[in-house]
């Protein structure tokens, strides 16, 4: 009699290996067969649900979205206009301790992309781009869709230059450029 799984728990608890083990090894060390070992199971204990490196990745980063989401939500509040704008881009220019292991797995699975291009996560950046074509727009901006697009780049620069230079990227920084580039999107 086949078992009975519950798929929505098992690619969670596959994203929880998954992390676990690049947390532990980085995330190159990240394969099929770690993961699996990390969950005590067998490769097709994985394979059914995730059947790549790149989707190993992909689920992990896609299970902390919504965490980033209720993050994101909470930083924000109640805010309006300019202010709700800037505290979006400061959301999104800091760094939590497991951001860098996420930014990593996130470079890791870009990586690939050539190879395996349904496993990169495409969704993720356009709910952020949605985010500040949204706020812009609130704020006033006169082209909300441009600065959507300034504040995108901006902010996926951001993540790679936070991983090349961590000492450098301190939050004050950050939030300095932060404040600069939404100052200089709200006032065109």
């Amino acid at each position: 009699m086949p078992i009975d799984v519950d798929e929505v728990q098992r690619r969670k608890a596959i994203a929880r290996a998954t992390l676990a083990v690049a947390a532990r090894d980085g995330a190159h060390a990240i394969t099929i067969r770690a993961v699996a070992k990390e969950l005590g199971g067998s490769t097709a204990m994985v394979t059914n649900y995730v059947p790549t490196r790149t989707a190993l990745i992909t689920n992990a980063v896609r299970a902390a979205e919504s965490q980033w989401r209720a993050d994101l939500e909470s930083h924000v509040g109640d805010r309006t206009g300019a202010d709700r704008l800037r505290a979006t881009v400061e959301w999104h220019l800091s760094t939590e301790p497991e951001d860098l292991l996420l930014r990593t797995m996130w470079v890791e699975m870009l990586s690939s992309a050539h190879v395996d291009p349904a496993g990169v996560d495409r969704q993720e950046p356009r709910e952020s781009r949605q985010e500040f074509l949204e706020a812009a727009a609130a704020a006033g901006v006169p082209d909300a869709a441009l600065a959507a697009d300034v504040l995108s780049l901006l902010t996926r620069g951001y993540y790679v230059s936070s991983m090349e230079e961590p000492g450098y990227w301190t939050a004050e920084r950050a939030a300095r450029v932060a404040k600069a580039v939404v100052d200089a999107l709200v006032t065109d």
